[in-house]
């Protein structure tokens, strides 16, 4: 009996909910602001734009560029491609290192509490790398996350 009473337990505890996804909510257009701001912070931060001038499209709607305020910083400069355009040396680069980030809409998943926010980072017009960065539902928040760490897949490009 003792031995069916291990089993049984050990079994249990095989099909716990540790380690299983929590159902994440839906995303509302004020979370999903927030999450492209942190993925504008994120990109930002990994390829070390602070100090530099930060570019952003000027398509970039107003409740992102709020949050972007709220979050992270109020030196976005907000960019036509006319504008780029006129600023870019001879060599296609922005002046003074500045570095120019477009966030997507958050976007699924293969996993249900997982969403990922696609970012372009370009220092120039033959200078761009697109990244995903990804965001989990644990503890009834959106955390930032890797893809190693989510198992989830995702792709960049550089050209």
């Amino acid at each position: 009996i003792i031995a069916v009473l291990v089993v049984a337990s050990l079994l249990g505890a095989g099909c716990s909910n540790d380690g299983a996804a929590e159902a994440a909510p839906d995303i509302d257009d004020s979370t999903a602001a927030q999450l492209q701001a942190r993925a504008f912070q994120r990109a930002c931060l990994d390829v070390i734009c602070p100090g530099a001038p930060i570019y952003a499209p000027d398509s970039t709607p107003d409740v992102v560029r709020q949050a972007i305020v709220n979050q992270f910083t109020d030196e976005v400069q907000y960019l036509s491609d006319s504008e780029l355009e006129q600023l870019s040396d001879s060599n296609g680069r922005f002046p003074d290192g500045a570095t120019m980030i477009s966030v997507e809409s958050v976007h699924s998943t293969e996993r249900d509490d997982t969403v990922g926010v696609s970012v372009g980072i370009s220092k120039g017009y033959r200078d761009f790398t697109g990244r995903t960065y990804l965001f989990v539902w644990k503890d009834n928040q959106w955390v930032d996350t890797s893809p190693d760490a989510v198992n989830v897949t995702v792709t960049s490009s550089v050209s």
